[in-house]
C-alpha cells in the first residue's frame, strides 16, 4: 500500500508541483524577440563590387529584451542584446557570431534633439577578394526626437515592430551596413529597411515547454519505481 502512495504521488502531485512553480515564478527573463526584414542595397564600395550588387536583402536579427543597460537609466546595452543574424544580399549570406555586440538607443526632448536606435554585432561570411565581413549596423533616425519615450530596450522594439504603428514611419531615416575589414579601409555595403516585423516567442511557450519536460522526468522516475522488483 505504501508504495502505491508514492507512486501516485510520483506520478500526480509532483508534476503539479512542479508546474505551479514554474508558472508561480512569472515569465522569465529571457525574452529574445526575432526580427524579419527585407529592405535595398544603395551603394557597394570598395573591393566588393561588382560580386554585391545592387539589389534586395532580406534577413533576421534577434534581441534580447531583457537586457539590462551597462549603467542603469542609460540606453546601451553592450555584448548581451544582439544574440543572432541571418543576411542575405542576393546571393551572398553574412551570419551572427560571437563577439562585439549592442544597442545604443538615444532619447531627446521633443523638438530639441534626435531620437536614434542603433544596433551592432560581429558578422561571419565569405571573403570577397580576400576581405571577410566583420561587423553588422543597423540605425533608425527620428530628428523631432518624438520616436522615443524613454531609453528602454523592450519598448524601443515594440516601436520598431511595422506591422503595428509607428514602427518603421516614426524615423525620418534608417540605414543598415554590412563591413567588411575595418571600417577605414571603405569595404561595406549599404542600404535601408523596407519592413521589419517582429515575431516574439511568448514565455507561455518557453514555460509549457519545460513544464513538459518537467512531466516526462518526473513520469519516467516514477515507471522506474514501477519496475523495481519488491524486496
Amino acid at each position: 500500500m505504501r508504495t502505491m502512495k508514492q507512486l501516485l504521488f510520483n506520478w500526480l502531485f509532483l508534476p503539479a508541483i512542479a508546474l505551479c512553480s514554474l508558472f508561480a515564478a512569472g515569465p522569465t527573463e529571457a525574452s529574445p524577440v526575432n526580427f524579419s526584414f527585407t529592405g535595398s542595397v544603395s551603394e557597394v564600395a570598395g573591393v566588393l563590387f561588382p560580386t554585391i550588387g545592387s539589389g534586395r536583402i532580406s534577413g533576421d536579427i534577434t534581441f534580447e529584451s531583457g537586457a539590462s543597460p551597462i549603467v542603469p537609466g542609460t540606453g546601451i546595452y553592450l555584448n548581451t542584446v544582439v544574440t543572432g543574424l541571418n543576411l542575405h544580399i542576393g546571393a551572398y549570406s553574412a551570419s551572427y557570431v560571437l563577439g562585439s555586440n549592442g544597442v545604443v538607443i538615444t532619447n531627446s526632448p521633443p523638438m530639441g534633439g534626435v531620437d536614434n536606435f542603433t544596433a551592432f554585432t560581429t558578422v561571419t561570411g565569405s571573403a570577397i577578394n580576400m576581405t571577410s565581413p566583420s561587423s553588422f549596423l543597423m540605425s533608425f533616425t527620428d530628428p523631432s526626437g518624438n520616436a522615443f519615450g524613454n531609453v528602454n530596450l523592450s519598448n524601443a522594439l515594440d516601436l520598431l515592430n511595422n506591422t503595428s504603428p509607428p514602427g518603421l514611419s516614426s524615423f525620418a531615416s534608417n540605414q543598415w551596413r554590412l563591413i567588411f575589414g575595418n571600417e577605414a579601409d571603405g569595404n561595406v555595403v549599404k542600404g535601408s529597411f523596407g519592413t521589419l516585423i517582429a515575431t516574439p516567442l511568448p514565455a507561455s511557450a518557453i514555460l509549457f515547454g519545460v513544464g513538459l519536460i518537467a512531466l516526462v522526468g518526473l513520469g519516467a522516475g516514477g515507471l522506474r519505481n514501477l519496475r523495481e522488483p519488491r524486496a
